[in-house]
Order: structure tokens, then C-alpha cells, then sequence
């Protein structure tokens, strides 16, 4: 029979361990029209978090990646920083869905804080000092680190040696053991 973990049992796990469950339940449950929904909504948060801002971030599925029925490991996003003065692409990388869902999180939780402090101030000269982190320039270096950052699957300590098309990643102890 299945069990599920208690919300006791959770709390022991360490963090990354629980934070790594919930984000495999996130991508075992998106829909891919939740996922397009997703990706849309982060263009459109990124867009008003670069309101006044030199540059920003524009997410894109690469074409031919969510072709198949298995879309959920072939998918690519493209993350594109762009300089919105001379449309100059300036750094692009590509992103899992796994690695897409942690971005997602991390932007949209600092655009709910940065958007309702926003709506909390008055006045058009009040500075919001957290406006400031969501520079597109400092999103594009927590996407350098999600997709640097690969890690075994098995034991989730060692740095991946193989990453396999479906976005499993290997160190070479584990592929040697198993």
C-alpha cells in the first residue's frame, strides 16, 4: 500500500531533500497548458519588474522540445536577457523543466513581495529598495547557477558527470555502482 509521508516525518528531512519533493510534485502535475501558462505569466511578471530598467528576461519554449507525449523530459526553455534599448540579445541559456519551476518560484515570490510593496506605497517618488534585486542581470545569474548546478540523482550529493536527454543527471561513483 502507499503511504504518504507525515507532516511530522517531513520536517526531519533535510531541507533540499523537501524542497527537491516539492518541486518533482509540481512538474509530475503540470498540465502542459499549466506549463504554458507559466511560462506566459513569467514573461509578463519579468516585463513589469523591468519597468524603467535597461534590460530584461524573456522566457521561450525552443521549438520541436515539447513535441512528444513525453514532453515533461524533452522540454527546453530558453531564457534570453535582453537590452531593451538596441533589442541586443546579451545572454541566453537553457533551462529543464525542472530547472524552469525553481526559477519560477524564486521570481514570482519576489515579484509578489516586490508588487504588493509597491501597491503599499504611495506616491510616485517612494523607492522600493527590493525593486532593485529584480534586475534582469541578477536573474540571469540565478539561471547560470540552476543550470551549473547539476547534481546525481541518486544520491544527490556528488556533482553530474552524465546528464541523460531526459534531465537525469549522474556522478560517475553512482553510474559505476549501478
Amino acid at each position: 500500500m502507499g503511504q504518504q509521508l507525515s507532516g511530522q516525518a517531513m520536517t526531519r528531512l533535510p531541507e533540499k531533500l523537501v524542497k527537491h519533493a516539492g518541486l518533482v510534485r509540481d512538474s509530475g502535475y503540470l498540465t502542459y497548458e499549466e506549463f504554458l501558462a507559466r511560462v506566459a505569466e513569467l514573461n509578463d511578471v519579468t516585463a513589469k519588474l523591468a519597468a524603467g530598467q535597461q534590460k530584461h528576461l524573456l522566457f521561450e519554449v525552443e521549438p520541436g522540445s515539447d513535441a512528444t507525449a513525453l514532453w515533461k523530459v524533452a522540454v527546453r526553455v530558453l531564457c534570453t536577457k535582453i537590452n531593451k534599448e538596441n533589442g541586443m540579445v546579451e545572454a541566453s541559456r537553457i533551462m529543464n523543466l525542472y530547472q524552469f519551476i525553481q526559477l519560477y518560484r524564486d521570481i514570482t515570490s519576489q515579484a509578489a513581495e516586490v508588487l504588493s510593496a509597491e501597491g503599499a506605497t504611495e506616491g510616485p517618488s517612494a523607492q522600493l529598495p527590493s525593486t532593485e534585486s529584480c534586475q534582469a542581470s541578477m536573474w540571469m545569474g540565478r539561471v547560470k547557477q540552476l543550470t551549473d548546478k547539476e547534481e546525481c540523482c541518486i544520491c544527490m550529493d556528488g556533482k553530474a558527470d552524465l546528464i541523460l536527454p531526459c534531465a537525469h543527471s549522474f556522478c560517475q561513483k553512482c553510474i559505476d555502482k549501478w
